[in-house]
């Protein structure tokens, strides 16, 4: 699995463990928030300190997953980018639409 599921409390946790979050692995990770959210789960923090690239297709799950959660009146937050995955963010403009904080702390205290 590319990835890690934590539950505390009510803010669940996902831990991308790949270096290269691309389409090998997008749509597995999408379908992952999808089923979490469905199961319950609105305040999700995905945690991609191990990450040193993304490509469009984990991006478009991302933003999926974004989406999803707002809809249930819940969030998706990012914590941990690395300087090459915080590049793509800013190119994209995609740090308009999320919440991106430094460290795993600061994000489950926004919630």
């Amino acid at each position: 699995m590319s990835f890690t599921i934590n539950k505390s409390d009510e803010i669940l946790t996902i831990v991308v463990n790949d270096k290269r979050a691309t389409v090998d692995i997008s749509g597995r990770f999408k379908d992952q928030i999808h089923q979490e959210i469905e199961k319950g789960s609105f305040k999700i923090i995905i945690d991609l300190t191990k990450v040193e690239y993304v490509d469009s297709s984990f991006l478009g799950a991302l933003v999926a997953g974004l989406k999803r959660a707002t809809m249930k009146n819940g969030d998706l937050k990012l914590v941990c980018l690395q300087p090459p995955v915080r590049a793509m963010f800013d190119l994209t403009r995609l740090y308009r639409i999320f919440d991106i904080y430094d460290t795993m702390d600061e994000a489950i205290n926004t919630f």
